[in-house]
């Protein structure tokens, strides 16, 4: 996994830089041995899922402080082996999912009837559907619905599945 690390902690200074946003990479398991194939075929799904990390869950600096948090946020991503499978867990210290967000563009886009109850769990498998955005525009990192079912469509080629939490 080592391998690869300087391209994610790369990735995540640039996405801070064009949020205007501050946040480390921490790794733990890098000594994890995957497969070549499997390693090239995860890198594009943790780019992802990292820049989402920094644009949608860390909160600006200014939002930080009020809650008693560093100014520098702290994006974790782990590597674990559970028997064949490896277990890949990203997590950061941020806000977590905007559920209200959430639910209000699933009914915007017909997903959901206002009027139907849905609970976390499925509010937060939405953000895996193509073409599925909160954001109101268009930036360079984010806004055009294209990331998180791209993230979603490689595990599953990979014979892997996705956990979303949110706290």
């Amino acid at each position: 996994v080592k391998s690869m690390l300087p391209r994610l902690a790369r990735n995540v200074r640039q996405t801070c830089q064009a949020t205007g946003k501050k946040a480390e990479l921490e790794v733990e398991g890098g000594d994890t041995l995957l497969d070549g194939d499997v390693l090239s075929k995860l890198a594009d799904p943790l780019l992802h899922l990292l820049r989402n990390a920094v644009d949608h869950g860390v909160e600006p600096i200014q939002e930080r402080a009020p809650l008693g948090k560093p100014e520098v946020a702290r994006i974790l991503l782990s590597f674990t082996r559970q028997g064949q499978s490896v277990v890949v867990r990203c997590s950061d210290d941020g806000r977590g999912l905007d559920f209200a967000a959430i639910r209000s563009k699933a009914i915007e886009r017909g997903l959901l009837k206002a009027d139907r109850v849905a609970d976390e769990r499925e509010l937060a498998r939405m953000i895996l559907l193509p073409g599925f955005s909160t954001r109101d525009r268009v930036s360079e990192i984010s806004g055009r619905g294209v990331g998180l079912d791209v993230v979603h469509d490689r595990i599953l080629t990979l014979k892997g599945t996705i956990d979303i939490r949110s706290n």
